[in-house]
């Protein structure tokens, strides 16, 4: 009776020895499979890589493009710059990254290495000097074929200049100024063909015809490097007045109507609104716009300003207040030259593929 007690006893402690191995051994497989999931779950969570990836709106701070609105960075390894000035000027402006968890090394004339911080929808970008770049993520910020407008070509062709220059519509041609031969050239615009020239003794950069129903209109050319632009009348070629001293290298004239223009000098990064006295006295200037760019040509069409800037074409207002309202660009090419001939803008441009001037119908 002992011995079947003491064995009962002894099979009781073994039961609970089992018992005990077994709740420890299920504990411990619970939790190698909670870690295991754990480490699943993190393998799965996004990186800064994939999480940075969208479009930004810049909050506070500088960053590589001046007045920086707007930062896209994308899946192909590429970052847009969308900036816009406090006239409204728009400029844009791409290029290669690489990206690591923090940090983006940026292609821009060698390699702009910047460090970023990310929390939620709020990214910090700390810029080699140090300075910090606030942004917050905008997915309802504009496409870039809404920032700047893309041009569809109607026509084109070589143009018979070899220089980036302001261009005019006389009615029936397009104007240009061709420094081989030190001509104002009239170019049909339903062949591109060169129909008459004109001798100039000006390095006319920019040409304009008078907005006017007389039938004596004017043609004025500006001189390369000159602050002043000439008045000829346009029939006989006759001089007719030198304008006063505005900013150098005038580089686009656009009549508004008899006696009053709009002028861009190039080196003085500025346009002003001119008012002329003819032959008899000094003509005045009404107003001055400055720029943060170099304006080149210049047309003035149903109350707006179209301004080139050796890149994108701009649409202004120029009252009640002066503001950029609209930016165009050609993919490719480079503005430098705008004519309204009636019922389509024509342009001057240089193809930067090929490395040639041409002359374009767009659909503006």
């Amino acid at each position: 009776m002992k011995k079947l007690r003491k064995s009962n006893m002894n099979l009781k402690k073994v039961n609970q020895l089992f018992t005990k191995i077994i709740v420890k051994s299920s504990l411990l497989l619970i939790l190698l499979v909670m870690s295991s999931c754990r480490n699943g779950d993190d393998e799965d969570l996004p990186t800064n890589k994939e999480l940075i990836l969208g479009k930004w709106e810049v909050t506070s701070g500088e960053f590589l493009l001046d007045n920086t609105k707007y930062v896209y960075i994308n899946e192909n390894n590429t970052i847009d710059f969308l900036s816009v000035d406090e006239l409204g000027f728009k400029n844009e402006w791409s290029t290669n990254i690489t990206l690591t968890n923090d940090e983006i090394s940026i292609a821009a004339q060698g390699v702009y290495i910047v460090n970023y911080t990310l929390v939620n929808d709020e990214l910090s970008f700390q810029n080699p000097d140090n300075s910090i770049v606030s942004l917050t993520r905008n997915s309802n910020a504009p496409e870039l074929d809404d920032w700047i407008k893309p041009l569809i070509v109607l026509a084109d062709g070589l143009a018979p200049w070899q220089k980036d220059v302001d261009i005019a519509f006389d009615g029936t041609h397009i104007l240009g100024w061709n420094n081989d031969d030190d001509e104002i050239l009239k170019v049909n615009p339903n062949t591109l063909a060169v129909d008459e020239t004109m001798p100039t003794t000006l390095n006319a950069y920019a040409v304009e015809i008078e907005k006017s129903n007389s039938g004596l209109k004017q043609l004025f050319q500006s001189n390369a490097g000159s602050s002043k632009f000439t008045s000829f009348l346009y029939t006989t070629g006759s001089k007719y007045y030198e304008s006063i001293g505005l900013g150098s290298w005038i580089r686009g004239i656009a009549s508004i109507e008899p006696s009053f223009f709009w002028i861009s000098s190039h080196s003085e990064q500025e346009l002003y609104k001119y008012k002329s006295n003819g032959a008899f006295s000094p003509g005045q200037i009404l107003q001055t716009v400055p720029l943060e760019f170099q304006p080149q040509g210049l047309d003035y069409q149903n109350g707006y300003l179209y301004i080139a800037d050796g890149n994108r074409l701009h649409k202004c207002q120029t009252s009640p207040n002066f503001k950029a309202i609209e930016s165009y660009r050609l993919p490719n090419h480079g503005i430098s030259g705008v004519a309204f001939d009636g019922t389509n803008f024509w342009l001057s441009a240089r193809n930067w593929n090929e490395e040639i001037i041409e002359i374009l119908k767009t659909d503006l």
